[in-house]
């Protein structure tokens, strides 16, 4: 009886967090997304009629016996009814603290994510018939058969097509099939290989996939120039094809969007920092109020120093340069890609292979992006490209230069942000979230708010830390989510 009531009294307590919006800011959250909540958020209290109870519970509950009781500031009709209205020190309970670990319910769900189907009847009773206290150690056995089923390739085909938004044969003459990118990722992930291949590797990046025996097949792109290295999916003619566009922005978006989880058109699109180098970007020219990128802006090209473009406009509601900044130190990297993915050297006149949009619509330039001339810009004209002015490599702030794209592939690779987004992505798989980009940020995995003492629960440093320690083989990430508490417990 006081557990139902205790089960009410939580879900009023939700219902009345969603009415009153106490939400955490989350600058990338999407409008109306009630997720989260502010760790000083009033903490509701909710008088029974009937009990005359007040509760207001700021601990945790024991069971003895048929008897469930609650340490903290739980008040029955027996004690005082007043509560104090505010959180205590101690973690709130919540409605995900009620769940109960069912492992034969986990075990459906993992499998259709898994392999596509449901678990066999011997499998189910593999576990159920177990008693409770063995039940983990089988589930987790069958787990691993699950991540070893040949139906996990086609799992992992399906879910590289969905992340990078692409898959299917070539629809005009000429065009490179959209299938060789994300048949390698799964590939690099089935086989257990370092997930860093995705990004580094430098020959068989164009494999295919049959899906009728589930066997992958080694291939090469062959769009690249003799002597030129491939760089795995960063050099495929799929990828640059699909998303060729002028001075390579959408490029740029996709390997944004894809490896580091943050949306490329919000703020977010460059490198957000409180402490903006406050240049003007020509002599003579007040610096651009609200800038907020960590490159110097005047080192993106303009109007006031030879670009045809100007990213240095501004107005009330936007600043070109917050996110351009980083996108044109970035995107001259991919722009030597036709519009069927096929790497051209530059012309005489250094001219690349994409677009600029302006009258005539004639091809880029070095000074499209940059500013590289000698006399009106810093560093003597000599800007160059980037994947990132800043990034972190285990915690450590260094500089993320790339004269070319295999250098590109190295930084990426090296970049926590990356290596991260990787782990967050099939957390929000295994939980049956959307892209993580589409959603705003909706990214960690044990609720922050929450604080919960419990040192076995899953964090996203956690994931991430085994996720290095195991030679960045993602194929553990997966088990780890499937096996975690979050999973087996509803």
């Amino acid at each position: 009886m006081l557990k139902s009531k205790i089960k009410a009294g939580f879900l009023f307590s939700f219902l009345l967090l969603t009415i009153y919006s106490c939400e955490r800011q989350n600058p990338y959250k999407l409008s109306g997304d009630t997720s989260a909540v502010y760790n000083d958020c009033p903490a509701p209290s909710i008088e029974s009629s009937s009990q005359s109870a007040v509760i207001s519970v700021t601990s945790s509950v024991t069971s003895t016996g048929s008897e469930t009781t609650l340490s903290g500031d739980y008040q029955s009709s027996s004690a005082s009814s007043t509560s104090s209205g505010i959180n205590q020190a101690n973690p709130q309970l919540t409605e995900l603290d009620e769940r109960e670990t069912d492992y034969s319910e986990a075990l459906r769900t993992a499998s259709l994510l898994i392999v596509g189907d449901s678990p066999t009847l011997y499998q189910i009773y593999q576990l159920s018939d177990l008693p409770k206290d063995q039940q983990k150690e089988k589930y987790q056995e069958l787990i691993d058969e699950f991540l070893s089923d040949p139906r996990f390739a086609d799992t992992l085909v399906e879910y590289y097509k969905y992340t990078f938004k692409m898959g299917g044969p070539s629809t005009i003459a000429g065009e490179p099939s959209r299938d060789t990118a994300p048949i390698f990722a799964a590939k690099t992930v089935y086989e257990e290989k370092d997930w860093r291949n995705i990004l580094t590797q430098e020959s068989n990046t164009c494999p295919s996939f049959n899906p009728n025996t589930h066997i992958f097949s080694d291939g090469n792109c062959n769009n690249l120039p003799l002597g030129m290295n491939s760089s795995g999916i960063l050099t495929d003619p799929g990828v640059q094809s699909l998303y060729y566009g002028n001075l390579s922005f959408r490029r740029n978006r996709f390997f944004h969007e894809t490896f580091l989880c943050r949306n490329g058109n919000e703020q977010s699109g460059g490198e957000p920092t409180d402490n903006p180098p406050t240049v003007p970007p020509c002599s003579g020219i007040n610096p651009i109020p609200g800038y907020q990128n960590k490159w110097p802006v005047n080192e993106i090209a303009g109007e006031c120093n030879g670009g045809r473009v100007n990213f240095h406009d501004y107005n009330a509601t936007n600043i070109c340069a917050n996110c351009h900044s980083t996108w044109n130190h970035r995107s001259p990297l991919f722009s030597q890609f036709d519009s069927k993915g096929i790497y051209q050297t530059l012309t005489p006149s250094g001219e690349y292979s994409v677009l600029v949009p302006v009258n005539g619509s004639p091809r880029a330039k070095l000074s499209d992006w940059l500013c590289v001339d000698p006399v009106k810009c810093p560093n003597n004209g000599q800007n160059g490209t980037a994947w990132k002015k800043i990034m972190k490599v285990n915690g450590v702030d260094v500089p993320a230069p790339a004269t070319n794209i295999n250098e590109l592939g190295q930084q990426m690779a090296k970049d926590d942000e990356v290596i991260e987004c990787a782990v967050k992505r099939v957390w929000n798989y295994a939980m049956g979230r959307a892209d993580i980009t589409e959603v705003g940020g909706r990214n960690w995995v044990n609720l922050p708010d929450r604080k919960d003492p419990n040192v076995e629960l899953l964090t996203i440093s956690k994931m991430v830390n085994n996720f290095k320690s195991n030679n960045y083989n993602l194929k553990k990430v997966f088990k780890e989510a499937f096996i975690s508490d979050d999973f087996t417990k509803f």
